[in-house]
């Protein structure tokens, strides 16, 4: 098993840089106050970014706008069990179990301009206060060929009781047996989630298809070695990632100005104050310069307003006009003088297009004396 960075005993430098700082002058120990005090500076000033990004969006929004959804489904839900008891047809029954889905929770982040000019296949994921995936989950991981060449390479792994972890495939294996769109197709109904080896996400998109980057199951990659050994897996890397990203949101960058990010349910396993942190560490990802609004809702409900922007346009969005010289339609070349200055004919070339050059230059010249003249 590859080692990590974080276990093992210091290095014996560390312990020779440690021992003579016992036994230091006064003016040292000044200077590692100093040192001392300068860090307490960034961390105060980092502390009053992160209060500022999180006052953007008050809790006092947040809550109203979380409560009115609340009452919005619980009217809903008033509204379908009163045409239920009144229309007793077996036709109704369809509708009779609540939509699984209606108590999820999305922001909706609107940009002033794309988020993208092209396809995007590399989710960005979002820390978040608490976590919307629950350790009960089915996930599938994709992995390279190098590092699992046989089956009891991938029961060790299996034996390891990695959260979320049901099932791991070879990239191969992704290739060939499920190249065919009913296989894909029945192996992305198969789990919930799917996290794959970042040194192999490049080979996803046409391995995995549009059912999969169409969906919310497309694949969130990961590091499964270490940054000193990359041809071993390390199992503790795997683990730590994998906590890493059940614990935060993701969402692909679109070709357009809005995205729907999930942060969290309503029901009883999230406070207010958990959706309003989560809320929050999603604002505090983007850029508020570029984002033009940011709004809450469930799949059934209205969108509500959490954040509008002061200003739509900035400098930079100002088109400067730019004065063009005026030229008479007699200046221009035709397409055959055009093709005579490709072909290269000099003396072609002289003969047709010197004069208009020359009748040109004069014009200029002329027009410079009028101007004199008229001062």
């Amino acid at each position: 098993m590859a080692r990590t960075r974080s276990k093992g005993p210091a290095s014996p430098v560390v312990n020779k840089v440690k021992g003579p700082s016992k036994i230091t002058k006064p003016e040292k120990s000044t200077k590692v106050v100093t040192k001392k005090g300068a860090k307490t500076d960034v961390e105060e000033a980092h502390a009053s970014k992160q209060d500022k990004l999180s006052s953007i969006i008050s809790n006092k929004i947040t809550d109203k706008a979380i409560s009115e959804i609340k009452g919005f489904i619980e009217r809903e839900k008033t509204r379908k069990e009163e045409e239920e008891s009144q229309n007793a047809s077996s036709k109704s029954q369809l509708f009779d179990d609540d939509d699984p889905d209606d108590s999820t929770l999305t922001l909706i982040v609107e940009s002033k301009k794309f988020f993208s000019s092209k396809p995007q296949f590399k989710p960005k994921t979002i820390k978040l206060f608490k976590s919307i995936n629950d350790k009960s989950l089915k996930s599938c991981l994709i992995i390279r060929d190098q590092l699992v060449k046989s089956d009891q390479e991938i029961e060790k792994i299996e034996e390891a009781n990695l959260p979320t972890i049901s099932q791991i495939i070879p990239l191969q294996s992704i290739k060939t047996e499920y190249k065919p769109f009913e296989k894909r197709r029945e192996l992305q109904s198969t789990y919930d989630s799917f996290f794959v080896d970042d040194a192999v996400l490049n080979t996803m998109p046409n391995s995995l298809g549009k059912i999969f980057y169409e969906s919310s199951k497309y694949p969130l990659p990961l590091r499964v070695t270490t940054s000193t050994n990359n041809k071993e897996l390390s199992l503790t890397t795997l683990s730590n990632q994998l906590e890493k990203l059940l614990s935060s949101t993701s969402y692909l960058p679109p070709q357009g100005t809005t995205v729907s990010i999930k942060i969290g349910y309503i029901n009883d396993d999230f406070t207010l104050d958990d959706l309003n942190k989560n809320i929050n560490a999603v604002a505090s990802s983007f850029d508020l310069n570029t984002i033009k609004s940011i709004m809450l809702k469930t799949p059934n409900s209205p969108a509500l307003p959490l954040y509008y922007t002061d200003k739509l346009y900035d400098e930079g969005d100002i088109l400067v006009e730019t004065k063009k010289e005026e030229t008479s339609n007699g200046d221009e070349l035709s397409a055959f003088e055009k093709g005579l200055l490709e072909l290269g004919d000099a003396e072609t070339v002289a003969k047709i297009i010197g004069k208009k050059l020359g009748e040109k230059k004069r014009k200029i010249v002329a027009k410079g004396k009028v101007s004199k003249s008229r001062k």
